[in-house]
């Protein structure tokens, strides 16, 4: 039985609370401290989120491409997924979170796209938001880890949209910004912006910056 049998097998004999974005999924598991599986339907894919008395503890991802467990699976957690929660027995719970537990928990406290913190603000620096829109080629480049750097600092994580898109809240200046994805490292590139608000695109078949 593969995992999307084992989890309708589970989930149909299950109560459904309701449909919750992550935000209010996690306000509601903090308030009522349930334990259940909450399921994220994609058309290619499936995230299943395992919560355990109020607290998300692990994560597993099902597409086209295979199954991913654990810190992977929620590195392709995004804010904008929506869940439906279910009431699961805490020892159905415990043994699906002994598969696929998460470790790195600042992978699922997400708090939004433009609420990263700034880091090293100095009097005078603007804050903007930076927005980029990664390709390879023509093709939106869909569920690839972007990460923001500043010399050896990593400011900044997330996971690009259906279009390829992600936006960062950050102090104007220059970074290093690396675009991994299943395969690993696809590019990296130097952005610089001075402006309210940038859009920018990256397109992972160029030659990378140095």
């Amino acid at each position: 039985m593969d995992i999307n049998d084992l989890m309708a097998e589970v989930l149909g004999q299950s109560v459904c609370k309701g449909r919750f974005t992550y935000e209010e999924l996690l306000h509601y598991s903090a308030a009522h401290s349930p334990s259940g599986i909450a399921v994220s339907r994609g058309e290619t894919s499936n995230f299943f989120l395992i919560i355990s008395k109020g607290e998300p503890d692990g994560a597993i991802l099902v597409d086209g491409k295979g199954t991913l467990f654990g810190d992977q699976a929620a590195l392709h957690l995004t804010v904008d997924q929506t869940f439906e929660f279910y009431l699961v027995a805490q020892t159905i719970v415990d043994a699906l979170t002994s598969r696929c537990r998460v470790f790195d928990k600042s992978h699922l406290k997400k708090n939004g796209r433009l609420d990263i913190p700034t880091v090293g603000a100095t009097d005078g620096q603007r804050v903007g938001v930076l927005c980029l829109i990664v390709h390879d080629g023509r093709t939106p480049l869909v569920g690839a880890r972007v990460t923001i750097r500043k010399g050896k600092v990593m400011l900044a994580s997330d996971v690009t949209d259906t279009r390829g898109r992600v936006c960062f809240r950050l102090l104007n200046g220059r970074y290093m910004c690396i675009v991994s994805d299943r395969i690993g490292e696809r590019t990296r590139c130097i952005v610089e912006f001075h402006e309210p608000r940038v859009e920018a695109g990256i397109d992972v078949g160029r030659a990378p910056d140095e």
